[in-house]
Formats: structure tokens, C-alpha cells, sequence
């Protein structure tokens, strides 16, 4: 007598397959609120920093990306963009008088 072969894995019924697709569409919209855009960065900090930064960001409730998008937004708002652009003020006040 032969021995029969046995599926370990039985393909699904017509009704299991109907569940299943059922299942996906009625997911939960759960989790956090978008942010809005946001632009992946990458950078490669000493060990030691890294440490730290995972540390301080941890006792204050963060992720490290929260905490090193907040640090970047602080630098970043005590730079004066007028002077980066290259192009200085004109001297109509002078010309003037």
C-alpha cells in the first residue's frame, strides 16, 4: 500500500478567503496623528554622543528623532536667514539724506 501525501499547509476555503479580505479592510485607523511632511536624515554620531543623546532623550519622554528635531529647530531659529542669502541691504538712507 502507498502512503498518502499530506498538505501541511491545506489551501483556503472560499469562506476563509472572504474573512480574511474582510479582516484587512476593517483594520484599525489607530496610532499617532501625522506630523505633517518630514524629511528622513541621516547622521553618524561618535558612540559616546550617541549614548548620551539616547539617554536624555529617553528621561525626557522622547524619541531621538523628536529629540534631535527639536534641537536642529532651535539652531536653526537663531540663524538669520537674511544673512546666508548673500545679498546685503542697500543703502537708501544714506543715498537719501
Amino acid at each position: 500500500m502507498k502512503p498518502t501525501r499530506r498538505t501541511l499547509c491545506p489551501a483556503p476555503s472560499v469562506s476563509e478567503t472572504n474573512v480574511r479580505g474582510m479582516a484587512i479592510q476593517k483594520r484599525a485607523r489607530g496610532g499617532r496623528p501625522s506630523k505633517g511632511d518630514r524629511h528622513v536624515l541621516t547622521t553618524r554620531l561618535p558612540v559616546a554622543d550617541a549614548e548620551k543623546l539616547f539617554a536624555v532623550a529617553d528621561h525626557q519622554g522622547q524619541s531621538a528623532s523628536e529629540f534631535i528635531a527639536h534641537a536642529v529647530a532651535e539652531k536653526l531659529a537663531a540663524i538669520d536667514m537674511t544673512f546666508l542669502s548673500g545679498q546685503e541691504e542697500l543703502p537708501i538712507g544714506r543715498i537719501a539724506s
